[in-house]
């Protein structure tokens, strides 16, 4: 993982060269994540779960239509539901919710084009999310809150969510001219988060956000 942040830090620099503008921005919102889960030909999908998004983004202008837009946020990811465990299993549910925080490096391509006193933008492309920190709080078999709380470890094992997750961004929204943007997006995870050959596992989820490019 180390060299995916090493690699992506020498693009962006080298891609920055070539801009004709770079502008810094911070952004934050709110993510309605899910938990998609596949056993045995069987597939089910967890219910949304409400989390966060918070970071920053450089925006490498190459034209006015066009630029890249790399970015590094911590965001939250998992989904809410008694269907899925913390081990992906969809049976004997023990956790009313799982929540996986990630370190979240997105690499977006946008068009935009003048609108208003603004412009719009759409676009997308691919991220990489290292996990750090996991948690799952039980509940009984009636489904009843426990008052503990399992912790959900990245690693290798069977027992652990594989690290790190990818996928694909979709992005659109409107920036003001005075800087601050509006933004709706669609994270696809491409990864198999489960370590267990039998049992398949994604993130997906919609984020809103808002944000302010520096002048």
């Amino acid at each position: 993982m180390k060299k995916v942040f090493l690699l992506s830090i020498a693009l962006i620099g080298a891609a920055s060269t070539f801009a004709q503008t770079v502008t810094y921005a911070i952004k934050a919102g709110v993510n309605f994540s899910e938990i998609s889960a596949s056993i045995q030909n069987i597939t089910a999908s967890s219910k949304s779960l409400t989390g966060f998004h918070v970071g920053g983004v450089v925006d490498l202008g190459f034209s006015k239509s066009f630029s890249i837009q790399p970015g590094i946020l911590y965001t939250t990811k998992g989904g809410s539901s008694s269907d899925v465990t913390a081990d992906g299993t969809t049976s004997g549910a023990n956790a009313s919710k799982i929540t996986l925080n990630y370190l979240e490096i997105p690499v977006n391509f946008l068009y935009h084009a003048p609108a208003g006193k603004g412009s719009v933008f759409l676009g997308g492309g691919p991220y990489v999310g290292l996990g750090l920190s996991g948690s799952a709080p039980l509940v009984d078999g009636n489904g009843q809150a426990t008052g503990q709380t399992q912790s959900v470890h990245f690693g290798s094992s069977t027992d652990d969510i594989a690290n790190p997750d990818f996928g694909i961004n979709f992005l659109g929204g409107y920036k003001f001219d005075g800087g601050f943007t509006l933004s709706a997006g669609y994270g696809l995870g491409l990864a198999n988060l489960s370590n267990d050959n039998s049992v398949t596992i994604h993130n997906k989820g919609l984020s809103f956000s808002l944000g302010y490019f520096f002048k």
